[in-house]
């Protein structure tokens, strides 16, 4: 995967979950990717990538991290 990529947006986290931000991502390229990079404590977990789905699918997946619905999964 590319390390080129571009913000998209941003989500944080409220009440129990302040501690939580994601951003929505997509890579550069002819067939670009989208994907979330997650935060807690203001420290970056890491990007997670899906190159089956379309914005709105990483848009739900950070709206989702930041609800604390979605944990960050290492691999």
């Amino acid at each position: 995967m590319s390390n080129k990529y571009m913000l998209l947006s941003e989500y944080n986290g409220t009440g129990k979950f302040v501690n939580r931000k994601a951003e929505t991502l997509r890579s550069f390229g002819d067939h670009p990717y989208y994907g979330i990079r997650m935060y807690i404590d203001g420290e970056s977990l890491g990007i997670e990538w899906y190159k089956a789905h379309n914005e709105m699918y990483a848009e739900s997946a950070a709206e989702n991290y930041v609800l604390g619905i979605k944990n960050y999964e290492r691999d």
